[in-house]
This record gives C-alpha cells, structure tokens and sequence, in this order.
C-alpha cells in the first residue's frame, strides 16, 4: 500500500502548510467555504497528476506575489519512505524524488496515483468526449508499463498528419504508422474497458443494487469500423477541414443507465453515483493488476449525496486498503469514525484531537 505520511504546501493558492501528517487511511478536512479545503485536495492532487481538477491554467495554483507554488510529500510505498516534490513556476516546472531531480512527468507520476470526486467530475458522464478518453487512457498508463509510450508515439503520428492535411500535402508517410499506432491505442482501451466492465457490477451492488449501469469503448471509426476504409473515404473531408476524422483521439466512453443513454435520461445523483463507480473501479484495477495503490480524494461529498448513499460509500471505502481525504463544511454531520481530522482556516492546516 502506498500513501502520504506528511505532506508541505506553499504558496499553493492560498495554502501554508508544513509537515501536515495524514493517517493511512481516512482523513477528514473541515473548514468553512473559501477556508482552503478544496485546495489541499488540489494540491495532493497536482503531486500525483502534475495537473489540477480545477483548472487547465496553471499560473492560478501560484499565490499572489510568489514565484512558484510548490508541494512535497513523504511517501510509504512498501514500507520504503522516498519524498516526492513538484514546483510549478509560471515558466518551468521541477520534479524531485528522494533529492534527485526527475526529467519525466510520467516517471514522476506513477508514485502517488491519484483519484478524485470533486464538483467537476460529472463531466465524465455527461462532458465532452475528451474528458472520457483522458480518464480513459489515464486509467490504462497505471495498467500497462508500456501506455505512455505507445500514447506519445500515436500522439506524434497524428500531429504530423494533420500538418500534412493542412499543408495539402500527402498524408502517404503517415497513413500506415496511424493506423498501426491506431490499432495498438484501440486494444490497450478497449482491455482497459473490459477490465473495468469485469469490476464495475461488484463495487455498484455496493453502492446500489437498484441500478443497471453499463459502459463500453467507441473506436472512433465510423462505417465499416475499418480505419484504412474511412481514412480513404474520408480523404477530402479531411483535407477541407485540415484534421484526421477517424481513429482513437475521436473515440468516446458510452455510458447507458438501464439500457438508455445516460447523458439524457441520469438524474444528478445517478450520474454522481456512476462517477463514484468509475473512480473505484479503476482504483481496484490498479490494486488488482498492478499493485498500486491510489489516493483518493473526496470534496464536499458529504453534500452531494444522501445519507444511505454516504453509508455505503464509506462502508464499502471501509473494506479497502486505500488512504482517502474527504473534505466538508462544519454543517455535515458526520458520525462515521475517521482516523485523522483536520481544521482548515484561511489556507493553514491544524490537527484536530
């Protein structure tokens, strides 16, 4: 099991922090709105991603007046200790493992997984593809050693052959390496897909057993589902708009809910509910196959969802070996029976006895 021992903030946002130590396994931060919660989950959340769920922009996480933001953590991974650090500057950003600076995002990232609930995250259910396939393709690097690779190299290919569309130049050097590149993207999805479909009815009959819930891949080819075919098909379509039309960056998750759409029929609790079901499922995938262990993290949960839904979720977390931080305001009443509790009051941390 891997987690966070103690973890330092500065000039994250509005947040001070230093040397915050978090129990292993369920940690609460109360505090009123605007008192900096969601913020200490972004920044666990940036140390395990490099990114934000909050925003793309990522000279809003450096505090007014400063150089830089910047989050370090201890981390238990297998009862070895290593310390992890991430500065972001408006130009740069540095990466650090055990005092060593780190060249790679991806060989940073894979040692804190992270995994969050957070006011955006319907956008899974009923967002723009785009949103699907990230999660999608994120869920698969912790998967498969080999992903980042193969996903640069598809990403590479793809670029070149829209330049070459809109230069009106011939697409021939490309076609064959998109296509292969196409096909290897497509398997390791769509695998990824199967495992999660394998998952997904278990940890739902927890959550609740009323709801028949289902998601499968779309390869993003239309027709025949042949890419070469509707690569040739597609050929001038795609030189007027200067873009590739098919192939896996136009793939989609399809969610249904019993049998229908879930983008036009789920209530907001029921598409809640499916990214809680999402969320898990890869969390148990990356326990299952590669024995790693996310973080997860929960904001204002407490006010999203009904009290059995809440009872079940924190019944079921209860039954996994994985640390979670949960934020709330001093409104929720909880009477679960957290490990860890923390006040949290204009960007600083305390313990609570």
């Amino acid at each position: 099991m891997a987690c966070l021992t103690s973890i330092s903030i500065h000039d994250f946002r509005n947040l001070s922090v230093s040397d915050c130590a978090l129990s292993p396994r369920f940690n609460l931060l109360t505090g009123d709105n605007g008192a900096g919660k969601t913020s200490v989950l972004e920044a666990i959340y940036f140390l395990g991603s490099a990114r934000s769920f909050r925003t793309p922009n990522v000279t809003d996480l450096i505090a007014q007046g400063a150089t830089c933001a910047t989050v370090r953590a201890s981390v238990l991974d297998h009862s070895v200790t290593h310390t992890l650090g991430i500065e972001r500057g408006r130009s740069h950003l540095r990466l650090r493992r055990d005092q060593a600076d780190v060249a790679r995002v991806s060989a940073f990232i894979e040692h804190v997984p992270v995994l969050a609930l957070h006011p955006h995250s319907d956008e899974l259910i009923v967002g723009a593809p785009d949103v699907r396939r990230k999660f999608l393709d994120r869920a698969a690097f912790y998967l498969y050693p080999e992903f980042f690779t193969l996903y640069s190299q598809f990403a590479r290919v793809l670029k070149q052959r829209n330049a070459a569309l809109r230069n009106r130049e011939s697409t021939n050097p490309w076609d064959d390496l998109f296509i292969h590149y196409s096909a290897l993207m497509t398997d390791k999805r769509q695998e990824t897909v199967a495992h999660l479909r394998r998952v997904a009815p278990g940890i739902l009959s927890c959550l609740n057993d009323r709801l028949t819930v289902d998601f499968d891949y779309a390869v993003g080819v239309k027709g025949s589902q042949d890419l070469r075919e509707e690569l040739l098909r597609q050929r001038a379509r795609e030189y007027e708009l200067g873009t590739t039309l098919s192939g896996p960056h136009r793939g989609d998750l399809v969610f249904t809910l019993a049998e229908q759409s879930a983008k036009s029929t789920a209530s907001r609790g029921q598409i809640k509910l499916m990214t809680v079901l999402m969320i898990l499922s890869v969390s148990q995938l990356w326990q299952e196959l590669r024995d790693k262990s996310a973080v997860l993290l929960f904001d204002d949960m407490f006010s999203e969802f009904d009290r059995q839904h809440v009872d079940a979720l924190l019944g079921l977390l209860s039954t996994l070996n994985q640390q979670c931080v949960f934020s709330a305001t001093p409104l929720n009443r909880l009477d679960f029976d957290f490990d860890a509790r923390f006040a949290v009051r204009s960007g600083q941390v305390g313990s609570m006895v």
